[in-house]
Protein backbone atom coordinates (compact mmCIF):
# COMPACT_ATOMS: atom_id res chain seq x y z
CA UNK A 1 0.00 0.00 0.00
CA UNK A 2 2.82 2.41 0.88
CA UNK A 3 4.41 2.02 -2.56
CA UNK A 4 1.19 3.21 -4.19
CA UNK A 5 0.64 6.09 -1.76
CA UNK A 6 1.90 8.81 -4.09
CA UNK A 7 -0.10 7.43 -7.01
CA UNK A 8 -3.29 7.40 -4.95
CA UNK A 9 -2.67 10.93 -3.67
CA UNK A 10 -2.03 12.13 -7.22
CA UNK A 11 -5.30 10.61 -8.40
CA UNK A 12 -7.15 12.30 -5.53
CA UNK A 13 -5.52 15.65 -6.39
CA UNK A 14 -6.45 15.33 -10.06
CA UNK A 15 -10.06 14.43 -9.21
CA UNK A 16 -10.31 17.46 -6.94
CA UNK A 17 -8.86 19.79 -9.59
CA UNK A 18 -11.15 18.43 -12.29
CA UNK A 19 -14.15 18.90 -10.02
CA UNK A 20 -13.25 22.12 -8.27
CA UNK A 21 -16.76 23.55 -8.78
CA UNK A 22 -18.30 20.46 -7.21
CA UNK A 23 -15.85 20.61 -4.30
CA UNK A 24 -16.64 24.29 -3.66
CA UNK A 25 -20.39 23.58 -3.83
CA UNK A 26 -19.97 20.68 -1.38
CA UNK A 27 -18.11 22.92 1.07
CA UNK A 28 -20.71 25.65 0.72
CA UNK A 29 -23.63 23.24 1.23
CA UNK A 30 -21.88 21.64 4.22
CA UNK A 31 -21.32 25.02 5.88
CA UNK A 32 -24.96 25.99 5.38
CA UNK A 33 -26.13 22.67 6.83
CA UNK A 34 -23.65 22.92 9.70
CA UNK A 35 -24.48 26.44 10.83
CA UNK A 36 -28.24 26.10 10.28
CA UNK A 37 -28.74 22.64 11.79
CA UNK A 38 -25.73 21.12 13.54
CA UNK A 39 -23.88 23.98 15.23
CA UNK A 40 -27.04 25.39 16.85
CA UNK A 41 -27.77 22.02 18.48
CA UNK A 42 -24.25 20.80 19.29
CA UNK A 43 -22.53 23.97 20.55
CA UNK A 44 -25.00 24.80 23.38
CA UNK A 45 -24.83 21.24 24.69
CA UNK A 46 -21.03 21.32 24.84
CA UNK A 47 -21.29 24.28 27.21
CA UNK A 48 -24.22 22.70 29.03
CA UNK A 49 -22.36 19.43 29.61
CA UNK A 50 -19.44 21.32 31.18
CA UNK A 51 -21.81 23.20 33.49
CA UNK A 52 -23.67 20.01 34.46
CA UNK A 53 -20.45 18.17 35.25
CA UNK A 54 -19.01 21.18 37.10
CA UNK A 55 -22.02 21.22 39.43
CA UNK A 56 -22.01 17.40 39.79
CA UNK A 57 -25.32 16.95 37.98
CA UNK A 58 -24.18 13.47 36.99
CA UNK A 59 -24.45 12.50 40.68
CA UNK A 60 -28.12 13.53 40.62
CA UNK A 61 -28.74 11.45 37.48
CA UNK A 62 -26.80 8.60 39.04
CA UNK A 63 -29.23 8.51 41.98
CA UNK A 64 -32.24 8.32 39.65
CA UNK A 65 -31.06 6.18 36.74
CA UNK A 66 -27.65 4.91 37.82
CA UNK A 67 -28.73 1.68 39.50
CA UNK A 68 -30.99 0.58 36.63
CA UNK A 69 -28.54 1.44 33.85
CA UNK A 70 -25.61 0.02 35.79
CA UNK A 71 -27.36 -3.35 36.07
CA UNK A 72 -28.64 -3.24 32.49
CA UNK A 73 -25.28 -2.51 30.86
CA UNK A 74 -22.96 -3.56 33.71
CA UNK A 75 -21.24 -0.16 33.82
CA UNK A 76 -20.49 2.34 36.55
CA UNK A 77 -23.44 4.32 37.86
CA UNK A 78 -21.61 7.55 37.10
CA UNK A 79 -21.92 6.88 33.36
CA UNK A 80 -25.71 7.33 33.57
CA UNK A 81 -25.31 10.93 32.45
CA UNK A 82 -23.80 9.82 29.13
CA UNK A 83 -26.71 7.57 28.17
CA UNK A 84 -29.44 9.95 29.39
CA UNK A 85 -27.98 13.13 27.87
CA UNK A 86 -27.17 11.30 24.61
CA UNK A 87 -30.77 10.09 24.53
CA UNK A 88 -32.05 13.64 24.95
CA UNK A 89 -29.58 15.23 22.52
CA UNK A 90 -27.82 13.36 19.70
CA UNK A 91 -24.46 12.13 18.42
CA UNK A 92 -21.69 13.31 18.45
CA UNK A 93 -22.64 14.83 21.82
CA UNK A 94 -22.15 11.38 23.34
CA UNK A 95 -18.46 11.58 22.39
CA UNK A 96 -18.23 14.96 24.14
CA UNK A 97 -19.64 13.51 27.37
CA UNK A 98 -17.34 10.48 27.09
CA UNK A 99 -14.33 12.71 26.54
CA UNK A 100 -15.22 14.73 29.66
CA UNK A 101 -15.26 11.56 31.76
CA UNK A 102 -12.03 10.28 30.22
CA UNK A 103 -10.35 13.56 31.09
CA UNK A 104 -11.59 13.18 34.68
CA UNK A 105 -10.37 9.55 34.80
CA UNK A 106 -13.90 8.37 35.66
CA UNK A 107 -13.83 5.75 32.89
CA UNK A 108 -11.10 3.94 30.96
CA UNK A 109 -10.72 3.38 27.20
CA UNK A 110 -12.52 0.02 27.22
CA UNK A 111 -15.51 1.52 28.98
CA UNK A 112 -15.44 4.51 26.64
CA UNK A 113 -15.57 2.24 23.57
CA UNK A 114 -18.53 0.28 24.93
CA UNK A 115 -20.46 3.39 25.92
CA UNK A 116 -19.73 5.10 22.60
CA UNK A 117 -21.18 2.12 20.73
CA UNK A 118 -24.60 2.14 22.43
CA UNK A 119 -25.11 5.88 22.99
CA UNK A 120 -25.14 7.03 19.36
CA UNK A 121 -28.63 8.55 19.11
CA UNK A 122 -30.11 10.68 16.35
CA UNK A 123 -31.81 13.90 17.34
CA UNK A 124 -35.40 13.36 18.53
CA UNK A 125 -36.53 16.43 16.57
CA UNK A 126 -34.78 15.14 13.43
CA UNK A 127 -36.27 11.63 13.61
CA UNK A 128 -39.81 12.55 14.65
CA UNK A 129 -40.05 15.99 13.05
CA UNK A 130 -37.95 15.93 9.89
CA UNK A 131 -38.25 12.24 8.97
CA UNK A 132 -41.65 11.39 10.44
CA UNK A 133 -43.68 14.56 9.89
CA UNK A 134 -41.88 16.24 6.98
CA UNK A 135 -40.73 13.30 4.84
CA UNK A 136 -43.37 10.67 5.63
CA UNK A 137 -46.25 12.89 6.81
CA UNK A 138 -46.70 10.78 9.93
CA UNK A 139 -45.64 11.47 13.51
CA UNK A 140 -46.30 7.77 14.24
CA UNK A 141 -43.60 6.71 11.76
CA UNK A 142 -41.20 9.16 13.40
CA UNK A 143 -41.95 7.74 16.86
CA UNK A 144 -41.50 4.17 15.62
CA UNK A 145 -38.15 5.01 14.04
CA UNK A 146 -36.94 6.71 17.21
CA UNK A 147 -38.02 3.73 19.35
CA UNK A 148 -36.15 1.44 16.94
CA UNK A 149 -32.96 3.44 17.56
CA UNK A 150 -33.51 3.25 21.32
CA UNK A 151 -34.15 -0.51 21.24
CA UNK A 152 -31.14 -1.11 18.97
CA UNK A 153 -28.80 0.79 21.32
CA UNK A 154 -30.17 -1.01 24.38
CA UNK A 155 -29.59 -4.38 22.69
CA UNK A 156 -26.02 -3.36 21.78
CA UNK A 157 -25.36 -2.24 25.35
CA UNK A 158 -26.70 -5.50 26.79
CA UNK A 159 -24.73 -7.60 24.28
CA UNK A 160 -21.50 -5.80 25.18
CA UNK A 161 -21.98 -6.25 28.92
CA UNK A 162 -18.72 -6.72 30.78
CA UNK A 163 -18.61 -10.16 32.40
CA UNK A 164 -16.67 -8.76 35.33
CA UNK A 165 -18.49 -7.16 38.24
CA UNK A 166 -18.25 -3.37 38.04
CA UNK A 167 -17.37 -1.47 41.20
CA UNK A 168 -19.15 1.85 41.69
CA UNK A 169 -17.12 2.94 44.69
CA UNK A 170 -14.37 4.69 42.77
CA UNK A 171 -16.44 7.33 40.99
CA UNK A 172 -14.61 10.62 40.93
CA UNK A 173 -16.47 13.86 41.51
CA UNK A 174 -15.48 17.17 40.02
CA UNK A 175 -12.50 18.66 41.83
CA UNK A 176 -13.60 22.22 40.95
CA UNK A 177 -10.27 23.27 39.45
CA UNK A 178 -12.06 26.12 37.66
CA UNK A 179 -12.46 28.99 40.11
CA UNK A 180 -15.71 30.59 38.89
CA UNK A 181 -18.60 30.33 36.43
CA UNK A 182 -17.14 32.99 34.12
CA UNK A 183 -13.90 31.08 33.63
CA UNK A 184 -15.95 27.91 33.14
CA UNK A 185 -17.99 29.59 30.38
CA UNK A 186 -14.82 30.89 28.72
CA UNK A 187 -13.13 27.47 28.62
CA UNK A 188 -16.35 25.73 27.60
CA UNK A 189 -16.85 28.17 24.73
CA UNK A 190 -13.33 27.59 23.44
CA UNK A 191 -13.81 23.83 23.68
CA UNK A 192 -17.20 24.14 21.99
CA UNK A 193 -15.79 26.06 19.04
CA UNK A 194 -12.89 23.63 18.58
CA UNK A 195 -15.17 20.60 18.78
CA UNK A 196 -17.75 22.14 16.43
CA UNK A 197 -15.18 22.81 13.74
CA UNK A 198 -13.91 19.24 13.99
CA UNK A 199 -17.48 18.20 13.19
CA UNK A 200 -17.63 20.68 10.30
CA UNK A 201 -14.40 19.32 8.84
CA UNK A 202 -15.76 15.77 8.84
CA UNK A 203 -19.04 16.94 7.34
CA UNK A 204 -17.22 18.68 4.46
CA UNK A 205 -15.06 15.65 3.67
CA UNK A 206 -18.01 13.25 3.56
CA UNK A 207 -20.13 15.71 1.56
CA UNK A 208 -17.41 15.89 -1.10
CA UNK A 209 -17.18 12.10 -1.14
CA UNK A 210 -20.94 11.76 -1.68
CA UNK A 211 -21.10 14.29 -4.51
CA UNK A 212 -18.13 12.70 -6.30
CA UNK A 213 -19.70 9.26 -5.82
CA UNK A 214 -22.99 10.42 -7.35
CA UNK A 215 -21.18 11.99 -10.29
CA UNK A 216 -18.94 9.08 -11.26
CA UNK A 217 -20.79 5.99 -10.04
CA UNK A 218 -24.27 5.19 -11.29
CA UNK A 219 -26.05 2.37 -9.48
CA UNK A 220 -29.58 1.25 -8.80
CA UNK A 221 -31.43 4.00 -6.89
CA UNK A 222 -32.08 1.75 -3.90
CA UNK A 223 -28.44 0.67 -3.65
CA UNK A 224 -27.30 4.26 -4.10
CA UNK A 225 -29.59 5.43 -1.26
CA UNK A 226 -28.23 2.77 1.10
CA UNK A 227 -24.60 3.56 0.23
CA UNK A 228 -25.16 7.31 0.57
CA UNK A 229 -26.95 6.74 3.90
CA UNK A 230 -24.06 4.55 5.03
CA UNK A 231 -21.71 7.46 4.28
CA UNK A 232 -23.87 10.42 5.35
CA UNK A 233 -27.18 9.94 7.12
CA UNK A 234 -29.27 12.97 6.14
CA UNK A 235 -28.70 12.74 2.38
CA UNK A 236 -29.28 8.99 2.40
CA UNK A 237 -32.58 9.29 4.26
CA UNK A 238 -33.85 12.04 1.94
CA UNK A 239 -32.90 9.95 -1.12
CA UNK A 240 -34.68 6.93 0.41
CA UNK A 241 -37.89 8.92 0.99
CA UNK A 242 -37.97 9.80 -2.73
CA UNK A 243 -37.59 6.20 -3.96
CA UNK A 244 -40.38 4.62 -5.98
CA UNK A 245 -40.85 1.71 -3.57
CA UNK A 246 -43.36 0.77 -0.87
CA UNK A 247 -43.59 2.78 2.34
CA UNK A 248 -42.61 -0.27 4.38
CA UNK A 249 -39.44 -0.74 2.31
CA UNK A 250 -38.57 2.93 2.79
CA UNK A 251 -38.98 2.56 6.56
CA UNK A 252 -36.73 -0.53 6.57
CA UNK A 253 -33.95 1.29 4.72
CA UNK A 254 -34.37 4.44 6.82
CA UNK A 255 -34.21 2.48 10.07
CA UNK A 256 -31.07 0.68 8.87
CA UNK A 257 -29.40 4.03 8.17
CA UNK A 258 -30.50 5.46 11.53
CA UNK A 259 -29.34 2.47 13.59
CA UNK A 260 -25.92 2.48 11.93
CA UNK A 261 -25.62 6.29 12.34
CA UNK A 262 -23.52 6.74 9.15
CA UNK A 263 -19.77 7.05 8.71
CA UNK A 264 -19.99 10.83 8.88
CA UNK A 265 -21.59 10.89 12.36
CA UNK A 266 -19.36 8.12 13.71
CA UNK A 267 -16.20 9.80 12.44
CA UNK A 268 -17.30 13.05 14.07
CA UNK A 269 -17.28 11.15 17.36
CA UNK A 270 -13.93 9.52 16.58
CA UNK A 271 -12.44 12.94 15.81
CA UNK A 272 -13.62 14.33 19.15
CA UNK A 273 -11.93 11.36 20.87
CA UNK A 274 -8.85 11.43 18.63
CA UNK A 275 -6.50 11.93 21.58
CA UNK A 276 -7.45 8.48 22.86
CA UNK A 277 -6.75 5.08 21.30
CA UNK A 278 -10.31 4.19 20.38
CA UNK A 279 -10.71 0.91 18.45
CA UNK A 280 -12.52 2.40 15.46
CA UNK A 281 -12.68 -0.83 13.46
CA UNK A 282 -14.37 -2.74 16.29
CA UNK A 283 -17.00 -0.05 16.81
CA UNK A 284 -17.81 0.15 13.09
CA UNK A 285 -18.17 -3.62 12.84
CA UNK A 286 -20.45 -3.81 15.89
CA UNK A 287 -22.67 -0.99 14.62
CA UNK A 288 -22.89 -2.55 11.15
CA UNK A 289 -23.60 -6.08 12.42
CA UNK A 290 -26.43 -4.92 14.69
CA UNK A 291 -27.94 -2.71 11.98
CA UNK A 292 -27.92 -5.60 9.49
CA UNK A 293 -29.30 -7.98 12.14
CA UNK A 294 -32.14 -5.59 12.92
CA UNK A 295 -32.90 -5.15 9.21
CA UNK A 296 -32.98 -8.92 8.67
CA UNK A 297 -35.26 -9.50 11.68
CA UNK A 298 -37.60 -6.72 10.55
CA UNK A 299 -37.94 -8.24 7.08
CA UNK A 300 -38.55 -11.73 8.51
CA UNK A 301 -41.23 -10.69 11.01
CA UNK A 302 -42.99 -7.93 9.09
CA UNK A 303 -43.12 -9.27 5.53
Amino acid sequence: MKKYKNIILTVVLVIFLLNIDLVIKSVNDSCILFFNKIFVSVFPFIILSDILLYYDYHLFLEKIFGKTLSKLFNVKKSTSIIFILSLLTCAPNNAIYIKDMLERNEIDINEAERILTYTSFSSISFVIGTIGVYLYKSIIIGLILWLIILLNNILIGISLRNKKTISNSNAITNNKQISNIFLLLKESTIKGINTSFIILGNLIVFSIMINLFLKYIHLNNIISSIIIGFIEMTNGIIMTSNLNISLLSKIFITSFILTFSSMSVLFQSFSILSNYKINIKKILIIKLVFSLFYLLMSIIFLI
